[in-house]
């Protein structure tokens, strides 16, 4: 969905799935749309755990590098769950910036797992993401 709204905005996200720490180039941003199902990742061939700690690698790499992080979850509270708080609590203080539909932030998860400093915008729906994700990549050089 993010995509979409990326390219709507006529931005080309370049989207890896799988994007490994070793794998980091010379992204300025880098977008985590945080979220997960057993069906999801039992279609990637990989376990919670193993997802969970490439996706920490990553974020912790992104940081050292001073590439920016985007952290997004616009499924609201009915993408929520078990799986998906995991990957939530597992990455979101490692953001510099967190995009969230309101709904999916009922209980505070993100407001209480982001990074000190790091901005956390509530909206009320994923399209009503679009202006504050392209001020985000404006502010962070992205265009």
């Amino acid at each position: 969905m993010v995509k979409v709204l990326m390219k709507g905005m006529a931005v080309d996200p370049g989207y890896d799935s799988g994007l490994s720490a070793q794998a980091l180039g010379t992204q300025k941003v880098i977008i985590v749309v945080v979220g997960a199902s057993a069906k999801g990742l039992g279609a990637a061939g990989v376990t919670l755990d193993q997802e969970r700690l490439r996706a920490k690698l990553l974020l912790q790499e992104a940081r050292k590098r001073g590439i920016r992080v985007l952290l997004m979850h616009i499924g609201g509270a009915r993408r929520r769950g078990e799986l998906s708080d995991t990957f939530i609590e597992a990455t979101t203080g490692l953001a510099d910036r967190v995009i969230v539909v309101a709904s999916g932030n009922l209980d505070g998860i993100f407001t209480r797992g982001r990074s000190p400093g790091a901005k956390l915008t509530e909206v009320e729906t994923p399209r009503a993401a679009v202006p504050v994700l392209g001020a985000t990549l404006e502010d962070w050089g992205v265009k």
